[in-house]
C-alpha cells in the first residue's frame, strides 16, 4: 500500500484520511474535515479500515497469527468501540485498558480478528498502540466515490427521489426488452451485463435489476 500514495487518484484502492478529506473538499468546493468523516462513520455510512504494516493479528476462532499486510475493516457493531474509533477522526485518541479492549477486525472472508503482540513487544495498558492512530485509519476509494452523489447533490431530496424513480423505470423497460421472449432470469441478465462491461459487479447489478423490476411491477406511472 505504501506505493499507492504516488498513484493517480483513480488508480488507488485505499486512501488515507487526509487524502479522502482533500478529495471531498475538492469535489464539494468547500472545506471538508476528518470530523465530517467521523459523522459519516457514526451514521454507519462509511467503513473504516485499520492499516498498520507488520502488526500481528490473531483470529478469534482458531490459533493462527499473521502480520497485517492489507487494511482490515473495523467492525461497527459494538457502539462504544465505534464511538472511540470515530473519535480518532475527531483528533481524540482512544486508549483502551488492555488487549481485549481492542476493536474487532474483519477480513474480506468475514473472519474476525484482533491485533496482538508477542510478549517482548506487548505495550503497557492504556497505550495508544492498542488502538489505531489517525494515520492508521484508511478508507476505500470506491466507497468514498459511492458517497459523493448523496453528499454533494445539488438537487433537493424530492428531486433526487424522482431522479432515482425515473432511472429505475428506464432500467425496468430495458430489462423487459432484454428478457421478453427469451425467458431468461434477472440473474442471467446481470451476468451478461457484468461480462460485457468488465468492471461492474454482478451481484450489485442483480440487486439493481430486482429493485427496478419491483418498482416496475407496482405500476409506477411513466
Amino acid at each position: 500500500m505504501g506505493t499507492a500514495v504516488n498513484k493517480p487518484f483513480h488508480l488507488r484502492q485505499w486512501l488515507s484520511v487526509q487524502q479522502a478529506v482533500n478529495h471531498l473538499s475538492a469535489v464539494a468546493e468547500e472545506p471538508f474535515t476528518s470530523a465530517d468523516l467521523a459523522d459519516l462513520a457514526e451514521e454507519h455510512q462509511l467503513n473504516l479500515y485499520w492499516y498498520r504494516p507488520g502488526q500481528q493479528v490473531a483470529y478469534l476462532d482458531r490459533p493462527a497469527v499473521l502480520e497485517l499486510s492489507t487494511p482490515l475493516r473495523l467492525c461497527a457493531e459494538n457502539p462504544s468501540d465505534w464511538k472511540a474509533i470515530s473519535g480518532i477522526l475527531r483528533q481524540r485518541p482512544a486508549l483502551p485498558a488492555y488487549e481485549q479492549d481492542t476493536p474487532l477486525l474483519e477480513d474480506e472472508d468475514g473472519n474476525r480478528l484482533r491485533i496482538t503482540f508477542d510478549h517482548r513487544r506487548r505495550p503497557e495498558p492504556f497505550s495508544g498502540r492498542w488502538y489505531p492512530s489517525l494515520a492508521e485509519l484508511v478508507v476505500r476509494r470506491s466507497e468514498i466515490e459511492q458517497l459523493e452523489p448523496s453528499l454533494f447533490s445539488s438537487s433537493s431530496g424530492e428531486e433526487h427521489a424522482l431522479e432515482r424513480q425515473q432511472l429505475l423505470n428506464v432500467i425496468w423497460e430495458l430489462e423487459k426488452l432484454a428478457l421478453d421472449g427469451e425467458h431468461h432470469s434477472t440473474d442471467w441478465l446481470a451476468e451478461q451485463i457484468a461480462r460485457r462491461s468488465g468492471n461492474l459487479d454482478r451481484q450489485a447489478l442483480e440487486r439493481i435489476l430486482i429493485a427496478a423490476e419491483r418498482e416496475g411491477t407496482r405500476g409506477t406511472p411513466h
